[in-house]
Protein backbone atom coordinates (compact mmCIF):
# COMPACT_ATOMS: atom_id res chain seq x y z
CA UNK A 1 0.00 0.00 0.00
CA UNK A 2 1.58 3.26 -1.15
CA UNK A 3 1.85 6.20 0.61
CA UNK A 4 -0.46 9.24 0.50
CA UNK A 5 2.13 12.32 0.07
CA UNK A 6 2.16 16.35 1.41
CA UNK A 7 3.85 18.47 -0.47
CA UNK A 8 5.19 21.95 0.75
CA UNK A 9 6.00 24.45 -1.73
CA UNK A 10 4.63 26.42 -5.22
CA UNK A 11 7.92 26.01 -6.81
CA UNK A 12 8.35 25.13 -10.82
CA UNK A 13 10.00 21.65 -9.76
CA UNK A 14 6.97 20.65 -8.12
CA UNK A 15 5.72 20.66 -11.40
CA UNK A 16 8.22 17.49 -11.94
CA UNK A 17 8.47 16.41 -8.69
CA UNK A 18 4.48 15.97 -8.31
CA UNK A 19 4.27 13.79 -11.56
CA UNK A 20 6.96 11.76 -10.88
CA UNK A 21 6.14 10.82 -7.35
CA UNK A 22 2.36 10.10 -9.34
CA UNK A 23 4.27 8.04 -11.54
CA UNK A 24 6.07 5.98 -8.86
CA UNK A 25 2.35 5.00 -7.95
CA UNK A 26 2.30 7.49 -4.80
CA UNK A 27 -0.80 9.73 -3.97
CA UNK A 28 -0.27 13.19 -3.84
CA UNK A 29 -3.10 14.36 -1.79
CA UNK A 30 -2.34 17.75 -0.89
CA UNK A 31 -0.31 21.20 -1.35
CA UNK A 32 1.02 23.70 1.08
CA UNK A 33 1.96 27.57 -0.67
CA UNK A 34 2.81 30.64 1.01
CA UNK A 35 -0.47 32.47 -0.42
CA UNK A 36 -3.37 29.96 -0.39
CA UNK A 37 -4.00 31.57 -4.08
CA UNK A 38 -0.35 30.09 -4.65
CA UNK A 39 -1.19 26.98 -3.53
CA UNK A 40 -4.99 26.55 -5.42
CA UNK A 41 -2.93 27.61 -8.78
CA UNK A 42 -0.64 25.08 -8.47
CA UNK A 43 -2.95 22.50 -7.05
CA UNK A 44 -5.47 23.33 -10.16
CA UNK A 45 -2.50 22.56 -12.77
CA UNK A 46 -1.97 19.73 -11.40
CA UNK A 47 -5.23 18.00 -10.19
CA UNK A 48 -4.22 18.01 -6.39
CA UNK A 49 -7.04 17.58 -4.26
CA UNK A 50 -6.57 19.99 -1.54
CA UNK A 51 -4.20 22.94 -1.57
CA UNK A 52 -4.03 25.73 1.97
CA UNK A 53 -1.66 28.36 3.20
CA UNK A 54 -1.26 26.49 7.07
CA UNK A 55 1.04 24.06 7.50
CA UNK A 56 -0.98 22.30 10.12
CA UNK A 57 -3.93 21.21 7.55
CA UNK A 58 -1.63 19.08 5.41
CA UNK A 59 0.38 17.41 8.62
CA UNK A 60 -2.87 16.59 10.16
CA UNK A 61 -4.33 15.56 6.87
CA UNK A 62 -4.95 11.86 7.88
CA UNK A 63 -4.37 10.83 4.06
CA UNK A 64 -0.94 12.13 4.40
CA UNK A 65 1.83 9.60 5.52
CA UNK A 66 4.70 11.24 3.75
CA UNK A 67 5.88 14.72 3.64
CA UNK A 68 7.98 16.03 1.40
CA UNK A 69 9.11 20.02 1.52
CA UNK A 70 10.43 21.51 -1.46
CA UNK A 71 9.92 25.18 0.45
CA UNK A 72 11.82 28.31 1.38
CA UNK A 73 14.95 27.00 3.17
CA UNK A 74 13.69 28.54 6.53
CA UNK A 75 11.31 26.93 6.57
CA UNK A 76 12.42 23.56 6.26
CA UNK A 77 13.29 23.12 10.13
CA UNK A 78 10.00 23.93 11.51
CA UNK A 79 7.75 21.79 9.16
CA UNK A 80 10.33 18.99 9.27
CA UNK A 81 10.25 18.56 12.92
CA UNK A 82 6.62 19.19 13.43
CA UNK A 83 5.84 16.80 10.99
CA UNK A 84 8.08 13.92 12.16
CA UNK A 85 6.37 14.81 15.64
CA UNK A 86 3.27 14.17 14.23
CA UNK A 87 4.06 10.81 12.77
CA UNK A 88 4.59 11.67 9.12
CA UNK A 89 7.76 10.11 7.02
CA UNK A 90 9.73 13.09 5.87
CA UNK A 91 11.86 13.73 2.50
CA UNK A 92 13.41 17.93 2.80
CA UNK A 93 15.09 19.65 0.24
CA UNK A 94 18.44 21.22 0.55
CA UNK A 95 19.49 22.87 2.38
CA UNK A 96 18.62 21.40 5.79
CA UNK A 97 18.34 24.92 7.31
CA UNK A 98 20.04 28.04 7.48
CA UNK A 99 22.18 27.52 9.98
CA UNK A 100 23.80 23.98 12.24
CA UNK A 101 21.27 24.96 15.22
CA UNK A 102 18.19 24.80 12.62
CA UNK A 103 19.56 21.22 11.53
CA UNK A 104 20.47 20.31 14.75
CA UNK A 105 16.68 20.13 15.54
CA UNK A 106 15.95 18.45 13.05
CA UNK A 107 18.90 15.64 13.57
CA UNK A 108 17.27 15.34 17.06
CA UNK A 109 13.69 14.73 15.84
CA UNK A 110 14.68 11.88 13.78
CA UNK A 111 16.64 10.15 16.32
CA UNK A 112 13.51 10.49 18.44
CA UNK A 113 10.98 9.42 16.10
CA UNK A 114 13.54 6.18 14.50
CA UNK A 115 10.55 4.83 13.00
CA UNK A 116 10.07 7.27 10.27
CA UNK A 117 11.78 7.76 7.00
CA UNK A 118 13.95 11.60 7.41
CA UNK A 119 15.74 11.91 4.79
CA UNK A 120 17.28 14.97 2.21
CA UNK A 121 16.51 15.65 -1.51
CA UNK A 122 20.65 15.17 -2.39
CA UNK A 123 19.69 13.51 -5.34
CA UNK A 124 23.07 12.91 -6.78
CA UNK A 125 23.56 9.89 -4.67
CA UNK A 126 21.30 7.60 -6.72
CA UNK A 127 22.34 8.75 -9.98
CA UNK A 128 24.00 5.33 -11.02
CA UNK A 129 27.43 6.95 -11.91
CA UNK A 130 28.01 7.95 -9.01
CA UNK A 131 26.74 4.91 -7.04
CA UNK A 132 29.33 3.20 -9.30
CA UNK A 133 32.32 5.23 -8.52
CA UNK A 134 31.88 4.77 -5.21
CA UNK A 135 32.00 1.37 -5.43
CA UNK A 136 34.91 1.40 -7.71
CA UNK A 137 36.88 3.26 -5.46
CA UNK A 138 35.62 1.50 -2.47
CA UNK A 139 37.36 -1.58 -4.45
CA UNK A 140 40.62 -0.18 -4.85
CA UNK A 141 40.39 1.24 -8.05
CA UNK A 142 42.06 4.32 -7.92
CA UNK A 143 44.18 3.30 -5.12
CA UNK A 144 44.46 5.75 -1.86
CA UNK A 145 42.51 8.92 -2.37
CA UNK A 146 44.52 11.44 -3.13
CA UNK A 147 42.66 14.76 -4.64
CA UNK A 148 38.85 15.64 -5.71
CA UNK A 149 38.69 18.28 -8.09
CA UNK A 150 34.87 19.37 -9.08
CA UNK A 151 33.75 21.96 -11.63
CA UNK A 152 30.05 23.07 -12.01
CA UNK A 153 29.05 25.49 -15.01
CA UNK A 154 25.94 26.55 -14.96
CA UNK A 155 23.15 29.63 -15.31
CA UNK A 156 21.53 31.82 -13.17
CA UNK A 157 19.58 30.01 -10.24
CA UNK A 158 17.65 33.72 -9.31
CA UNK A 159 14.07 33.23 -10.00
CA UNK A 160 12.16 35.56 -11.87
CA UNK A 161 10.83 37.68 -9.06
CA UNK A 162 12.99 38.83 -5.90
CA UNK A 163 12.47 36.06 -3.45
CA UNK A 164 14.72 33.97 -1.01
CA UNK A 165 17.22 32.76 -3.79
CA UNK A 166 18.33 36.65 -3.64
CA UNK A 167 19.11 36.53 0.03
CA UNK A 168 21.89 34.75 1.51
CA UNK A 169 20.46 34.85 4.82
CA UNK A 170 17.17 33.12 3.26
CA UNK A 171 19.34 30.29 1.71
CA UNK A 172 19.51 31.86 -1.62
CA UNK A 173 23.34 31.29 -3.33
CA UNK A 174 25.53 28.95 -5.45
CA UNK A 175 27.72 27.35 -2.47
CA UNK A 176 23.91 26.76 -0.49
CA UNK A 177 22.02 25.20 -3.42
CA UNK A 178 24.73 23.40 -5.35
CA UNK A 179 27.68 23.61 -3.39
CA UNK A 180 25.46 21.75 -1.10
CA UNK A 181 25.40 18.64 -3.42
CA UNK A 182 28.69 18.36 -4.09
CA UNK A 183 30.25 18.53 -0.42
CA UNK A 184 27.70 16.03 -0.23
CA UNK A 185 28.59 13.56 -3.26
CA UNK A 186 32.73 14.12 -2.49
CA UNK A 187 31.98 12.84 1.11
CA UNK A 188 29.39 10.06 -0.31
CA UNK A 189 31.78 8.60 -2.71
CA UNK A 190 35.06 8.85 -1.17
CA UNK A 191 33.92 8.14 2.64
CA UNK A 192 35.75 10.83 3.72
CA UNK A 193 34.29 14.30 5.97
CA UNK A 194 35.90 17.67 5.85
CA UNK A 195 38.20 18.62 8.38
CA UNK A 196 39.65 22.59 7.25
CA UNK A 197 38.42 24.49 4.74
CA UNK A 198 39.42 27.67 2.93
CA UNK A 199 37.10 29.50 0.48
CA UNK A 200 36.03 32.36 -1.72
CA UNK A 201 32.02 33.30 -2.53
CA UNK A 202 31.37 36.17 -4.56
CA UNK A 203 28.26 38.09 -5.65
CA UNK A 204 29.07 39.61 -9.03
CA UNK A 205 25.50 40.16 -10.10
CA UNK A 206 24.25 42.15 -7.20
CA UNK A 207 20.88 44.07 -8.91
CA UNK A 208 18.42 42.79 -11.31
CA UNK A 209 15.05 43.99 -12.30
CA UNK A 210 12.29 42.49 -10.38
CA UNK A 211 9.70 45.24 -10.06
CA UNK A 212 11.70 47.82 -8.67
CA UNK A 213 15.62 47.35 -7.96
CA UNK A 214 17.15 45.41 -4.93
CA UNK A 215 20.09 44.39 -3.72
CA UNK A 216 20.92 40.81 -4.43
CA UNK A 217 23.40 39.48 -1.86
CA UNK A 218 23.20 35.23 -2.77
CA UNK A 219 25.97 34.07 -4.22
CA UNK A 220 26.79 33.59 -8.00
CA UNK A 221 30.47 32.69 -7.79
CA UNK A 222 32.32 29.89 -5.49
CA UNK A 223 35.40 28.29 -5.18
CA UNK A 224 36.64 26.77 -1.67
CA UNK A 225 39.51 23.98 -1.17
CA UNK A 226 38.61 20.86 1.99
CA UNK A 227 40.95 19.24 3.54
CA UNK A 228 39.92 15.74 4.22
CA UNK A 229 40.12 12.92 6.35
CA UNK A 230 42.90 10.50 5.61
CA UNK A 231 45.29 12.98 4.21
CA UNK A 232 43.05 13.40 0.89
CA UNK A 233 42.34 17.42 -0.59
CA UNK A 234 39.42 18.70 -2.45
CA UNK A 235 38.81 22.21 -4.74
CA UNK A 236 35.92 22.85 -6.04
CA UNK A 237 34.57 25.53 -8.44
CA UNK A 238 31.02 26.82 -8.87
CA UNK A 239 30.53 29.51 -11.52
CA UNK A 240 26.71 30.68 -12.73
CA UNK A 241 27.61 32.93 -15.21
CA UNK A 242 26.80 30.57 -18.02
CA UNK A 243 23.24 31.49 -18.97
CA UNK A 244 21.44 28.36 -20.42
CA UNK A 245 24.65 25.92 -19.98
CA UNK A 246 24.82 22.81 -17.35
CA UNK A 247 28.16 21.34 -17.05
CA UNK A 248 29.69 19.29 -14.01
CA UNK A 249 32.28 17.18 -13.96
CA UNK A 250 33.70 14.96 -10.50
CA UNK A 251 37.06 14.17 -10.46
CA UNK A 252 39.23 11.55 -7.81
CA UNK A 253 42.76 11.26 -8.56
CA UNK A 254 44.41 8.54 -6.18
CA UNK A 255 48.02 6.63 -6.16
CA UNK A 256 47.51 4.15 -8.92
CA UNK A 257 44.59 6.31 -11.13
CA UNK A 258 41.57 7.72 -11.24
CA UNK A 259 37.84 7.95 -11.95
CA UNK A 260 35.66 11.01 -13.01
CA UNK A 261 31.95 11.33 -13.78
CA UNK A 262 31.04 13.85 -16.51
CA UNK A 263 27.22 14.55 -16.54
CA UNK A 264 25.81 11.13 -16.02
CA UNK A 265 28.83 8.91 -17.64
CA UNK A 266 31.88 7.29 -15.19
CA UNK A 267 35.71 7.02 -16.56
CA UNK A 268 38.31 5.83 -14.91
CA UNK A 269 42.08 5.05 -16.12
CA UNK A 270 45.20 3.08 -14.19
CA UNK A 271 48.33 5.20 -13.94
CA UNK A 272 49.76 2.04 -16.57
CA UNK A 273 46.69 2.46 -18.77
CA UNK A 274 47.57 4.85 -22.20
CA UNK A 275 43.84 6.01 -22.15
CA UNK A 276 40.63 6.27 -20.37
CA UNK A 277 38.12 3.37 -20.56
CA UNK A 278 34.23 3.69 -19.69
CA UNK A 279 33.34 2.30 -16.57
CA UNK A 280 29.23 2.65 -16.62
CA UNK A 281 27.98 4.70 -19.66
CA UNK A 282 24.28 6.11 -18.46
CA UNK A 283 22.23 4.69 -21.82
CA UNK A 284 19.03 5.24 -20.03
CA UNK A 285 16.85 7.98 -22.08
CA UNK A 286 15.02 9.90 -19.44
CA UNK A 287 11.51 9.93 -21.43
CA UNK A 288 10.07 13.35 -20.42
CA UNK A 289 6.95 12.10 -22.50
CA UNK A 290 5.74 9.31 -19.98
CA UNK A 291 6.34 11.74 -16.79
CA UNK A 292 4.85 15.36 -17.58
CA UNK A 293 4.16 15.39 -20.90
CA UNK A 294 0.22 14.46 -19.81
CA UNK A 295 0.36 17.73 -18.01
CA UNK A 296 -0.77 19.76 -21.03
CA UNK A 297 -1.93 22.75 -18.89
CA UNK A 298 1.61 23.47 -17.83
CA UNK A 299 3.27 26.32 -20.21
CA UNK A 300 5.60 24.99 -22.55
CA UNK A 301 8.76 26.34 -21.26
CA UNK A 302 7.88 24.38 -17.98
CA UNK A 303 7.83 21.33 -20.36
CA UNK A 304 11.47 21.51 -20.74
CA UNK A 305 12.36 19.32 -18.15
CA UNK A 306 16.26 20.86 -18.18
CA UNK A 307 15.55 24.44 -17.43
CA UNK A 308 13.61 23.10 -14.04
CA UNK A 309 16.84 21.15 -13.15
CA UNK A 310 20.16 19.56 -14.89
CA UNK A 311 20.02 16.17 -16.25
CA UNK A 312 22.21 14.07 -13.37
CA UNK A 313 19.68 15.74 -10.67
CA UNK A 314 16.96 15.07 -12.20
CA UNK A 315 17.24 11.25 -13.37
CA UNK A 316 19.01 11.25 -9.43
CA UNK A 317 15.55 12.54 -8.14
CA UNK A 318 13.42 9.68 -10.33
CA UNK A 319 15.74 6.87 -8.88
CA UNK A 320 15.57 7.95 -5.78
CA UNK A 321 11.47 8.28 -5.38
CA UNK A 322 12.11 5.15 -7.11
CA UNK A 323 13.37 4.12 -4.10
CA UNK A 324 10.67 5.79 -1.58
CA UNK A 325 8.40 3.14 -3.33
CA UNK A 326 10.41 0.05 -2.99
CA UNK A 327 11.01 0.97 0.99
CA UNK A 328 6.91 1.38 1.09
CA UNK A 329 5.38 -0.73 -1.38
CA UNK A 330 5.47 -4.23 1.01
CA UNK A 331 4.51 -2.72 4.06
CA UNK A 332 0.99 -2.83 4.96
CA UNK A 333 0.99 -0.54 8.09
CA UNK A 334 1.18 2.97 7.07
CA UNK A 335 4.68 3.24 9.92
CA UNK A 336 5.85 0.63 8.67
CA UNK A 337 9.21 0.77 5.32
CA UNK A 338 12.12 -0.96 4.41
CA UNK A 339 15.19 0.34 4.81
CA UNK A 340 17.40 -0.96 2.31
CA UNK A 341 16.11 0.81 -0.61
CA UNK A 342 16.83 4.31 1.22
CA UNK A 343 19.76 3.62 2.94
CA UNK A 344 22.24 5.23 1.02
CA UNK A 345 20.17 8.41 1.18
CA UNK A 346 21.32 11.62 2.69
CA UNK A 347 20.19 11.33 6.14
CA UNK A 348 20.17 15.09 8.50
CA UNK A 349 23.28 13.82 10.21
CA UNK A 350 24.67 14.44 7.03
CA UNK A 351 23.01 17.58 6.51
CA UNK A 352 24.50 18.90 9.57
CA UNK A 353 28.28 18.43 8.32
CA UNK A 354 27.17 19.90 5.61
CA UNK A 355 25.55 23.22 6.66
CA UNK A 356 28.65 22.85 9.02
CA UNK A 357 31.31 23.23 5.96
CA UNK A 358 28.65 25.53 4.13
CA UNK A 359 29.20 28.01 7.46
CA UNK A 360 32.72 27.39 7.71
CA UNK A 361 33.65 28.34 4.03
CA UNK A 362 31.60 31.42 4.26
CA UNK A 363 32.97 32.27 7.52
CA UNK A 364 36.97 31.94 5.80
CA UNK A 365 35.79 34.01 3.23
CA UNK A 366 35.11 36.89 5.59
CA UNK A 367 38.41 36.29 7.23
CA UNK A 368 40.17 34.98 4.63
CA UNK A 369 41.90 32.06 5.94
CA UNK A 370 41.47 28.40 6.67
CA UNK A 371 38.53 27.18 9.48
CA UNK A 372 38.28 24.38 11.21
CA UNK A 373 34.74 22.94 10.25
CA UNK A 374 33.02 21.66 13.93
CA UNK A 375 29.51 20.38 14.59
CA UNK A 376 27.39 21.69 17.10
CA UNK A 377 26.52 18.51 19.53
CA UNK A 378 23.97 20.75 21.43
CA UNK A 379 21.87 23.87 20.32
CA UNK A 380 23.40 27.18 21.40
CA UNK A 381 20.50 28.55 22.66
CA UNK A 382 19.28 26.14 24.80
CA UNK A 383 23.05 25.87 26.67
CA UNK A 384 22.74 29.98 26.97
CA UNK A 385 19.49 29.34 28.55
CA UNK A 386 20.47 26.51 30.74
CA UNK A 387 23.99 28.57 31.56
CA UNK A 388 21.71 31.81 32.85
CA UNK A 389 19.32 29.87 34.80
CA UNK A 390 22.56 28.28 36.89
CA UNK A 391 23.69 31.42 37.26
Amino acid sequence: MLRGVGVFGTGKIIRVLVPFLRAKEFRVEAIWGRTKEAAEKVAAELDIPFATDKVDEVLLRKDVDLVCIICPPHLHSQIAVKALGIGKHVVCDRPAGLCQSEVLKMVHAGQYYPSLISILFHTLRFLPAFVQMQKVVRDGYIGDLTICDVQVQCGSLLHDRYDWTCDELMGGGLLTNVGSHIIDIITYTTGRRALRVHGMVRTFTKTCLFKGIRQITSDDFCTFQMELEGGGCATVTLNEHLPGQFSQEVLLCGSEGHVVVRGGDLYGQKLTALKEEVLYLDIEDLKQSSVISHNSTLPSADNNINALLPKPYMKGLMKMIGALRDAFASQEDLQSWVKEPVAMAATFEDGQYIQAVIDAIRLSSKGREWVKVELLTEDPDTQQHLLSSIS
